[in-house]
């Protein structure tokens, strides 16, 4: 998935600070023992280059779900099939393929292990502890929806994507939400220009964030952060930075805990063309219910491509960043970074050397587990899509 020097702080009451810097919390900071990696495997085995994983969550220590896709490019078999792994506490075992290949899945979230979802871009499937049963969503002809991203929470489920109108090649970014029979489109207070929700995260079903990205004209200088909060009754916009010029700001994770949330994405500023790239950084804020504070990472500001990925691992804030690195061959190098209260710290990687962060998933009581790709240590042949599991927080 998805920089540096540290430097002065930035806040800006009402908006997102663009601009990196280093800040103070009041979040605590655990005292528990360190985490520890004690579990890495490869699902699909090593060296498929058609086979990936996007996405982990977890229900407990025992019970954990990931899902991917495999590509088919000869007869009989073509196309992208989605695939379901499940944790049982000892080992990961791919599950029947669910439906019909839809495309990829590119997301789950488990309530419980009665409330599992996953969404490809055009379908949501719920496992109730014994079936996965496709679950139909409104959607128009000619202006379809997509999905991105989903957030279980006790009954209820939350997905977000965007709608495309090929006349005027439109994108507007859409909310629906599942009422325990149905899913419901909601509606939702959007900026002018195209828009697209990337990511979702609840706390509860009166607790839920969306983020996402707006883009005003054409370029993609004129990209912008957009984020949404649900409060159990409407959805309202939560205040945007004001627009910089040659500089764009795209989010693609949120998650939230105790009155706060926070997002990450991609800070890119352009030349003066509005075409040519200047410098790319990691975006990390954090909104306090008030304004938004920037948090400067260890990565480099250059022209490498950033990601980032969120979660929680017990009550505090992780977050997986990734630095595309065109000195090291052009690969993904990741780095797992922990919010101390004041800064991001870096901590330790699971086995693996050349490999990133695709997303990370939290596990209820501490822990978290990390999808990607990558090569384990000290044999360079095995290589491939991979699940590791960070014990204790």
């Amino acid at each position: 998935m998805r920089r540096g020097g540290f430097r002065s702080p930035l806040r800006i009451v009402g908006t997102l600070a663009v601009t990196a810097g280093l800040v103070c919390s009041t979040a605590t900071v655990s005292a528990a023992a360190a985490p520890a990696w004690d579990h890495l495997s490869f699902p699909y085995g090593y060296n498929q280059p058609l086979k990936q994983l996007n996405d982990v969550a977890a229900v407990s220590g025992t019970e954990a779900w990931a899902v991917g896709q495999s590509r088919f490019d000869k007869p009989p078999v073509t196309g992208t099939c989605g695939n379901v792994f499940r944790w049982d506490g000892r080992k990961w075992t791919q599950q029947g393929l669910i439906d019909t290949c839809k495309g990829p899945l590119h997301a789950v979230s488990a309530a419980s292990s009665t409330s599992v979802w996953t969404v490809a871009s055009t379908a949501a499937y719920r496992w109730d502890g014994q079936k996965w049963t496709s679950k139909p969503y409104p959607t128009e002809s000619g202006n379809e929806f997509y999905l991105n991203d989903i957030a279980a929470v006790g009954n209820t489920a939350f997905a977000v994507g965007r709608s495309w109108r090929p006349q005027g090649e439109v994108t507007t970014a859409g909310v629906i939400r599942w009422d325990g029979n149905a899913w419901q489109k909601m509606s939702v207070p959007l900026p002018a220009g195209n828009t697209e929700l990337t990511s979702v995260y609840a706390t509860s079903a009166n607790d839920v964030w969306a983020v996402g990205t707006t883009k005003q004209r054409g370029f993609g200088s004129d990209d912008q952060a957009l984020v949404l909060h649900w409060n159990g009754s409407a959805w309202t916009a939560v205040p945007n930075p004001p627009k910089v010029n040659l500089v764009a700001t795209r989010l693609n994770t949120v998650v939230a805990r105790g009155g706060e949330a926070w997002v990450g994405g991609e800070k890119v500023t352009y030349e003066s063309n509005g075409i040519s790239v200047k410098t790319r950084e990691a975006l990390l804020a954090r909104w306090d219910g008030r304004a938004w504070t920037a948090t400067a990472t260890p990565l480099p500001v250059d022209q490498d491509e950033k990601s980032v990925v969120l979660t929680l691992n017990g009550t505090e804030v992780w977050a997986g960043a990734n630095v595309y690195d065109r000195a090291q061959g052009y690969k993904w190098i990741g780095s797992l970074l922990r919010w101390d209260g004041s800064a991001w710290q870096q901590t330790s990687k699971p086995a693996l050397v050349e490999f990133g962060y695709r997303q990370l998933g939290s596990i209820p009581g501490g822990g978290l587990w990390a999808a990607g790709n990558g090569t384990r240590e000290n044999d360079e042949l095995a290589h491939g899509e991979y699940l590791a599991r960070l014990s204790g927080s």
